[in-house]
Order: structure tokens, then sequence, then C-alpha cells
């Protein structure tokens, strides 16, 4: 599927990862349970983007979220 201009990267890899198509609305599902999961497990809100090697990461503790889909 090609991304929306809007989603980009985080509706590509959202789609690797689960393997499978998804709606924008499932993509922003998708990472909304991964911040509140990080937000459980961290205490502080997940402030994602991604590092040198394209794992997504949280910028404010440095702890990987997603493994870059290959």
């Amino acid at each position: 599927m090609i991304a929306c201009t809007r989603c980009g990267r985080w509706h590509l890899d959202a789609e690797k990862i689960e393997g499978k198509r998804m709606s924008c609305t499932e993509v922003k599902r998708y990472w909304a349970k991964i911040r509140e999961e990080h937000l459980r497990l961290k205490g502080h809100p997940a402030q994602i983007t991604t590092d040198e090697s394209g794992n997504w990461i949280c910028m404010k503790c440095g702890d990987m979220l997603v493994k870059k889909p290959e």
C-alpha cells in the first residue's frame, strides 16, 4: 500500500509490523496502544521518534518501542 501523505512511514511501518493492511484509524490506534503501554511501564508518555538504525524509540528515555520492520 502507498501510505497517505499524512501518515507516511508511521503507516507503512505499522502495516509491516502487523503484517496486514490497515486504515489510518487502525494505524492511529496501533501507535496509541504503544504509547499507553510505555506510559504504563515507564511512567511517562512515549515521545516517539526513530534512532539512526530506524528503530522506533522514546526520545525521552531512549527505550526501543518497536524494532525497525524488515
